[in-house]
């Protein structure tokens, strides 16, 4: 076969080359490959494939709460004699946001007069102590001045026993990137209260904080805030998703001293004269949150490129090991590794040959063109005799 006007052996054209592979036998060098290769299939496979899931996308997404309480508590009252009636209206009133709820534990009802009065709220030690806008002064180290009088020598005060109040919880959410045809929602097929899943009572919602239960007799004085989270980790290209409920109490980790939650509020009966409700209980946030996710043949491929890549990893650490840290070191070098000689000088000492040859060649040229016509003429004589 000719390439360029020269001769090429096809076999030397198309060779193949492999690698040749020593086979080094030593068990401890074996083990530590092995044992790495083994540690590596296990973080390939458990940590990126099972844990991680990195062969996913996701796309976070918050959701929208929708609640409705039932419930009544007729409570009798600790102070003042009496007995009231608490509906579920009344229990949760103030409705403050759209999906929380707040729900009263004890309500100290106080009747107020306009008056001048001792303030058992503002203790004092002289008149600066005192507002100087209502002229208040200091007697028997409380500041006398205008103010909201109490009326009666005893409050009402009511505990109400709403641990088994029921509070039902309606949560959906939507991930727009990836599904923006599809709603989660847990009124799909439970479209009425299911103890459990979409039917919470006080009690139980405390019980799940994380991560110490709280129990309701502890929080009946004081009042609470807890964060319920409805967490929907969905597969989009499923038609059903559970969320997850998770609780966790807040006032406690703004300051552990000033724990609770309370507020007041008035009821008036004429201009001059009202009922101060001061109203302790349990605050519930309710926020719905989650991630959509869906498999990416992209991600996968390029991680099991990347796992197969690691996996290389473990001959690299042995061969270093080998080489660099074993007794035999310098017979397993001589094993793994054929060092060619010098060839430096040879190629050097083969171009001058070549150029000898050159010059020579140069000096001879003319005897031979002048041997050559001698031969020419002495076979032209020949063939003329």
């Amino acid at each position: 076969m000719e390439l360029f006007g020269q001769s090429e052996d096809p076999d030397k054209m198309f060779s193949y080359s492999t690698k040749q592979q020593v086979e080094v036998r030593n068990k401890w060098i074996g083990l530590i490959q092995y044992t790495l290769q083994t540690a590596m299939v296990v973080y390939i496979v458990f940590g990126i494939f099972i844990y991680s899931q990195g062969y996913l996308d996701y796309e976070p997404s918050r959701g929208a709460t929708a609640t409705h309480v039932h419930g009544e508590v007729l409570a009798a009252s600790s102070g003042k004699v009496g007995s009231r009636y608490f509906s579920a209206e009344e229990i949760t009133y103030p409705g403050l946001e759209n999906g929380n709820v707040f729900v009263t534990t004890k309500s100290v009802v106080t009747r107020q007069k306009r008056g001048v009065c001792e303030d058992k709220m503002m203790p004092c030690t002289e008149d600066s102590d005192c507002h100087a806008e209502v002229q208040g002064l200091c007697t028997n180290g409380f500041c006398v001045e205008s103010s909201w009088c109490p009326t009666e020598d005893q409050d009402e005060i009511y505990e109400l026993d709403v641990a088994d109040l029921s509070i039902w919880v309606k949560s959906s959410i939507q991930f727009v990137g990836m599904a923006p045809n599809k709603i989660w929602s847990t009124e799909i097929d439970h479209a009425y209260p299911e103890p459990g899943y979409n039917l919470f009572t006080v009690r139980e919602l405390l019980l799940k904080v994380e991560p110490t239960p709280v129990r309701f007799e502890e929080i009946r004085d004081l009042g609470a805030t807890i964060e319920v989270q409805f967490i929907w980790n969905c597969q989009v290209t499923d038609e059903t998703c559970k969320p997850e409920v998770k609780v966790r109490r807040l006032d406690i980790l703004f300051d552990a001293d000033q724990f609770g939650y309370f507020f007041n509020h008035a009821e008036y009966i004429s201009e001059d004269e009202r009922y101060l409700n001061q109203v302790h209980g349990v605050r519930i946030f309710l926020r719905t949150v989650g991630s959509g996710k869906r498999l990416n043949l992209v991600k996968l491929i390029m991680k099991a490129s990347t796992a197969g890549t690691l996996l290389t990893i473990a001959p690299l650490i042995a061969d270093l090991l080998m080489l660099q840290v074993f007794a035999q070191a310098k017979k397993y070098f001589a094993r793994k590794y054929e060092i060619s000689p010098d060839f430096s000088e040879y190629m050097d000492q083969l171009s001058e040959k070549k150029k000898a040859d050159a010059a020579r060649d140069a000096l001879l040229a003319p005897d031979d063109k002048r041997q050559s016509a001698a031969d020419e003429e002495w076979r032209r004589k020949y063939n003329e005799h």
